[in-house]
């Protein structure tokens, strides 16, 4: 692989973890709040500590609020493998493949 396929790979995936922790996540952000009863809600903001976490506020209808931190595993593998395929796609794409 090139050098620029690999910053090309290294910048998709820097800029997909940020958008992921600070943003959105790209899956459920708050994955318990099917075990809660009726009513629930949950909503999700990014945490600082530890970094890359994301915490999850839970509230019932009866008022009782929960938090929960995670960290997005799911989310960053697919952001792994979409910077994979971005770097392989500008590795064999590239303009050093038009001379061979």
């Amino acid at each position: 692989m090139s050098a620029g396929a690999v910053r090309s790979a290294g910048a998709t995936l820097l800029l997909g973890v940020l958008v992921v922790w600070l943003i959105a996540p790209i899956g459920n952000a708050c994955p318990d709040v099917d075990r809660l009863p009726a009513g629930s809600t949950g909503s999700s903001a990014p945490s600082f500590a530890p970094p890359l976490t994301r915490t999850c506020t839970y509230s019932t209808p009866e008022g009782t609020k929960a938090r929960k931190r995670y960290l997005p595993v799911v989310d960053l593998l697919v952001l792994a493998l979409i910077a994979g395929v971005v770097g392989g796609a500008i590795g064999l794409a590239g303009p050093g493949r038009r001379g061979r």
